[in-house]
């Protein structure tokens, strides 16, 4: 019989809601092994369908029946929510129970979890509790429940009935059942054997445990009992929701189970950034080395320094706690609570005094003290415990910066070996520093499919997992892993059959991606023959040519903010004219979008003379800014229109949001066409904020083309920073949202004989390219390395399929429930 082992109980977790509590439950089943992280999904879509609230402060999470094959071996976690999470209207939910079920073995579970249910005193007990095998015992049936299931003896009538199989008469069917048996006034009995339940209560069915193909007699007693029988005899051939029951076949072969996710390691959960599969030691980066003197001469100004120090990074963390708490919740604020509960700890300290008094600095005192506690946090088997180990590693840091007598740098070195890369998140600059020869793959705590650091991955065609969680952060360096960014998962400790099985997957890619290499000069033409534009976005001459070769129609995006940064003076207009001419020649006639300079207040520009600003995103940035300085807007429009002569120049305004400053920006360009004596070009604009969505209808009387930024678009549209480090997770272009403002403005350009294309990181992504497709968007600009994948995956598919997705993806609830859209066509 399936046992809940104390490994697989979670204690002491918090939620906000119920879908970040089905979150937390699903990554403890993957790193248990149980379900692939797609399988998540699958609990959240059957969460819409109806609540898996039992009552008395019990969830059952679980997944829809479709998504067993994502289920890779039978089991049950138990996540702990002592404060309690809002299972929506149904209440709150102090235990979840995560069911990942591939046959009926946990039918029993569910048996017991009655016992639980119909006593408050044990429910109330088990949501505090600190010892898990008091919650192993109860669930495993070794505890006798201080009440009973309710039961009804009936004596009418009766049929015999069969439980569905394959998983028996567990929440779903029983409540379908339940429903059916409330409809009827009769008192209605289901028996299995000697048990006996209430066909009205889903308590009472559940504790009779029947497993698929179990034998049940229903009897029913009442003015309607003949009726009841009828309605429940048809809700059982039905399959009780569960599907019609099909016949065996003589041969049946089992499930598929998908081999990217059949690995015995230890799996860690995040959120795919990149895809690609790769085997490596890993490696931290550290953006700076804190360096720190061994030994000082005076212990009472070392222990001061200290005691400083440790105050200044409380205050720090209590205005850090304070900022979360207003932007996202207690739940999410905690781990700042956490760490000052680290900081306070008297032992941590007073060791540190010791030290100090033996003749060593502060720093070095406070490093050697908060490493030798992290390193036997780390290595302790309790999951739970193990994780203190990141929050102590970085609330010691914290304090050591203030600390350090000297800072080294922004980074360490990389190795000269290849290694998969750890962070507890990456900066643009970071990431595209990073040496594709040696750095396998990216995997990150924080950050999320649409930041900056995921788009860069995916432009340096590395596998990325972001999102992963502070576990892991507590990897050693050295230690081999598998980074798997086709499904967001890293695997700790992998065994040689995952080993093989990386390398085989790896070998599978390689030869479907030169297959693709080899087609990547072909159009991207679908079935049913529509040609979906697929061009590239860049940032340099040498970018243009590496475009070319990789299959794209043209350059969809060039970033000439490159050219702006990093410098104490602005380029001039022979510099400028250089690079523009350089990338036309390099395109060879193909079309080239130049986008006019975006960088605001969030860029370091020292010429600029621009002041802080509290929210960047907000403020004097993109077009706004060559607006408010034209003379550098001048210089940049006659660099472009001097180089258009070599080639076919599209002009883009980036950050439009009124139609005021596309006349400005028209009129400024058209006067410098005409003195510089250049030829009319196509002007387009970016939408990248819903404001231009709106406008679209006058907008696209103005000019010649849209260009979807569907990264700005995104964060706009969902309130969410793509950067912040709790909401970048959910800021997922993806999101229904999203997609309806995509569908709007492809319709006010459909409307004025315009056509649009797209350039943010959903264009580059397979799932993100069908749904634009679909819209009708008739360009994809995406990263170099993508062109031939999203060619390959347009030719394979009919535009009226891409269409019907679309359609559907838009009565979606979730970003999440999009990609499960993508994944089935």
């Amino acid at each position: 019989m399936l046992e809940l082992g104390p490994d697989n109980i979670r204690l002491g977790s918090t939620a906000r809601d119920k879908d970040e509590a089905i979150t937390l439950v699903g990554r403890a089943m993957v790193e248990s092994g149980f379900i692939s992280p797609a399988y998540i999904d699958a609990m959240r879509g059957r969460e819409q369908l109806a609540s898996t609230f039992l009552g008395n402060g019990i969830a059952i999470p679980h997944g829809l029946p479709e998504a067993r094959e994502q289920v890779l071996r039978t089991g049950i976690v138990v996540v702990q929510f002592p404060a309690g999470v809002p299972w929506g209207d149904s209440g709150l939910a102090h235990l979840a129970v995560g069911i990942a079920a591939r046959s009926d073995e946990h039918i029993q579970v569910l048996a017991n979890l009655t016992g639980v249910l119909g006593d408050a005193a044990t429910a109330a007990r088990l949501a505090v509790t600190t010892d898990r095998e008091e919650i192993a015992a109860h669930l495993n049936g070794k505890r006798a429940a201080v009440a009973t299931p309710e039961t009804v003896a009936v004596r009418g009538a009766s049929i015999t009935v069969v439980a569905p199989s394959p998983h028996g008469l567990h929440a779903r069917p029983a409540t379908e059942l339940v429903e059916t048996a409330k409809r009827f006034t009769s008192n209605i009995a289901v028996r299995r054997g000697d048990k006996s339940a209430n066909a009205k209560s889903l308590i009472s069915l559940l504790g009779l445990g029947a497993s698929g193909g179990t034998e049940l007699t229903v009897l029913a007693e009442g003015p309607d009992a003949g009726a009841a029988l009828s309605a429940i005899a048809a809700a059982f051939a039905r399959g009780l929701g569960e599907g019609q029951p099909e016949a065996p076949a003589a041969e049946a072969a089992p499930a598929p189970v998908r081999p990217a996710l059949a690995y015995g390691g230890r799996m860690l959960a995040g959120v795919s950034a990149s895809p690609g599969i790769a085997t490596a030691p890993v490696w931290h980066f550290q953006r700076e080395r804190l360096v720190v003197h061994p030994t000082a001469p005076d212990p009472l100004v070392q222990r001061d320094r200290l005691d400083k120090a440790l105050a200044s990074a409380t205050a720090e963390l209590h205005n850090l706690y304070e900022e979360f708490w207003k932007k996202a919740g207690a739940a999410k604020a905690a781990i700042f609570k956490a760490h000052l509960e680290l900081l306070e700890d008297p032992e941590l300290v007073a060791e540190a005094h010791r030290r100090i008094e033996r003749g060593a600095s502060a720093g070095w005192a406070w490093r050697e003290t908060y490493e030798e506690r992290a390193t036997l946090l780390g290595g302790i088997k309790d999951a739970l415990l193990a994780a203190r180990a990141g929050d102590l590693r970085d609330v010691g840091r914290r304090v050591l910066r203030l600390l350090a007598d000297e800072i080294q740098g922004s980074e360490t070195s990389a190795p000269d070996h290849p290694v998969i890369i750890l962070a507890e998140d990456l900066s643009p600059s970071d990431t595209a520093k990073l040496d594709p020869r040696t750095v396998l793959g990216l995997c990150t705590a924080g950050g999320g499919a649409t930041s900056h650091t995921a788009i860069i991955a995916r432009s340096l065609d590395l596998p990325a997992v972001v999102a992963a969680g502070p576990a892991v952060i507590d990897l050693t360096d050295g230690q081999e892993c598998i980074i798997d960014g086709d499904n967001g998962v890293i695997i700790a400790e992998p065994t040689p059959a995952d080993r093989a099985l990386a390398a085989e997957r790896q070998r599978q890619s390689l030869l479907r991606r030169e297959e693709e290499r080899r087609a990547c000069y072909l159009p991207a033409v679908t079935t049913d023959g529509v040609r979906v534009e697929v061009a590239a976005n860049i940032s340099s001459p040498k970018e243009a040519a590496a475009a070319v070769n990789g299959g794209a129609e043209g350059v969809g995006l060039m970033r000439t903010e490159f050219l702006f940064l990093q410098r104490d003076t602005p380029p001039s207009e022979e510099e400028q004219l250089e690079v523009y001419e350089a990338i036309l020649r390099a395109m060879n006639g193909l079309p080239v979008i130049l986008r006019t300079l975006d960088i605001g207040g969030d860029k370091e520009v020292p010429y600029l003379s621009m002041p802080a600003e509290e929210n960047p995103f907000l403020g004097v940035r993109g077009l706004r800014l060559c607006l408010q300085r034209p003379d550098l807007f001048r210089t940049q429009l006659r660099a472009i229109f001097r180089a258009s002569r070599l080639g076919a120049v599209r002009l883009m305004f980036p950050m439009v949001t009124t139609p005021s400053e596309l006349t400005q920006a028209k009129a400024i360009a058209e006067e410098v066409r005409r003195d510089v004596g250049a030829k009319p070009v196509e002007v387009g604009i970016m939408i990248e904020v819903p404001a231009a969505v709106v406008m679209a209808d006058q907008f696209a009387r103005e000019v010649d083309f849209f260009s979807i930024g569907t990264n700005d678009l995104t964060q706009y549209v969902l309130a969410m920073d793509r950067l912040h480090p709790v909401l970048a997770p959910q800021a997922d272009g993806l999101h229904p949202a999203v997609l309806r403002m995509v569908r709007q403005t492809v319709e006010a350009a459909k409307r004025n004989g315009i056509w649009v294309g797209a350039c943010g990181g959903i264009a580059g992504d397979p799932a993100g390219a069908m749904m634009l497709a679909g819209l009708g968007v008739a360009e994809l600009s995406v990263g170099i390395p993508s062109i031939a994948a999203i060619k390959a995956r347009m030719r394979g598919l009919s535009m009226a399929r891409l269409e019907e997705m679309a359609r559907r993806a838009l009565d979606c609830q979730s970003a999440a429930e999009v990609r499960a859209l993508a994944v089935a066509g």
